[in-house]
This record gives structure tokens, C-alpha cells and sequence, in this order.
């Protein structure tokens, strides 16, 4: 039976396409999993969390391909679905990729005006900066003048092969 965390990381991967391996690498010093989850919580409700990671392990144990599992969290049809699960899920996908919480709809004391840097590593580590294979102002791991070397493949990064269909690394 898996953890929360595991299908935390898991409904992660099926949402943005990053690899879970990527997400939540087996030695992390950063710990973005489970601080995303521990902040996220009371923000959506425990109930709304515990609904949605049962719909993805329910459909991740039917071996439903994560692109299809998406769908079903994400769509209503043809058209996106309302639910507190599908506006959760959304801000999940933009937790991961800008390292930023926007409160999908009011619930408690948060407001759905409401958005959040959630930490200066999950800013700092998060997935619109690899993506786009830079880095945020005044924060790099690179040498001074690595801008003058091509850099690495978007694969390198992200772990997603790239194909003819979308944007070549």
C-alpha cells in the first residue's frame, strides 16, 4: 500500500509530466514532497486531499497510463472539470512548476485571492526555471561565464525525452 507522499509524488508526475524519479529523487537534500504536501493540507482540506490521492492510486493500480490519469483528475468530458479536486489538482501543477500556492477556492481562513511563495527552495527548485533551462535572478549553481557554453539538453533537466512533435533540446 503506498503513503500519501508516494501518491502524492505519483498524481505530481501524472499532472506535470516530470518523472516521479525527478520529483522526489532518492537522495533529496531539498525535500520539496513532503513540504508541498505538509503546506498544501490544510489549504485544500484533508477530505479534498484524501479524495484526490484515492482517485489516483484507485487509477494507478488499474495501470491507467498517467496522461489518462490526468485527464480524469483534470477533465469532465470534454471540458475541465469544477470540482474542489480538478482546481486542487491545478494549483498542484503550478506548486510544482513556479514553487508558488494559489489557493483554488476559499476554504477556512484562506481566501481564493490568496497565493504564496511557499519557500525560498521551492522557488528556487522549482520546475518553470529547469524547464526553461535557467535560473531565478541573483540564485545560480552554474560558474561564472557559463553562459557562454551551449547548454544542456532540455532532457537533461527534465528526464522527458523530447520528440518532433514538441520543442527540441
Amino acid at each position: 500500500m503506498s503513503s500519501d507522499l508516494d501518491n502524492f509524488v505519483g498524481l505530481s508526475s501524472a499532472l506535470t509530466g516530470i518523472p516521479t524519479d525527478r520529483l522526489a529523487p532518492t537522495i533529496d537534500q531539498v525535500g520539496l514532497p513532503s513540504t508541498f504536501l505538509a503546506f498544501i493540507t490544510p489549504r485544500i482540506t484533508p477530505e479534498v486531499l484524501n479524495t484526490l490521492l484515492t482517485q489516483y492510486a484507485t487509477l494507478a493500480a488499474d495501470h491507467i497510463p498517467p496522461d489518462q490519469i490526468a485527464k480524469a483528475v483534470l477533465m469532465d468530458g470534454s471540458r475541465p472539470a469544477v470540482t474542489q479536486t480538478a482546481q486542487a489538482a491545478r494549483s498542484i501543477m503550478k506548486l510544482w512548476l513556479l514553487g508558488v500556492w494559489y489557493q483554488p477556492y476559499a476554504t477556512g481562513s484562506y481566501k481564493s485571492t490568496d497565493s504564496t511563495v511557499v519557500s525560498d527552495q521551492a522557488y528556487i527548485q522549482s520546475w518553470a526555471w529547469k524547464i526553461a533551462q535557467a535560473h531565478p535572478m541573483g540564485y545560480s549553481e552554474m560558474f561564472f561565464g557559463y553562459w557562454n557554453t551551449t547548454p544542456p539538453s532540455l532532457e537533461d533537466y527534465t528526464g522527458v525525452p523530447a520528440n518532433d512533435q514538441g520543442a527540441s533540446s
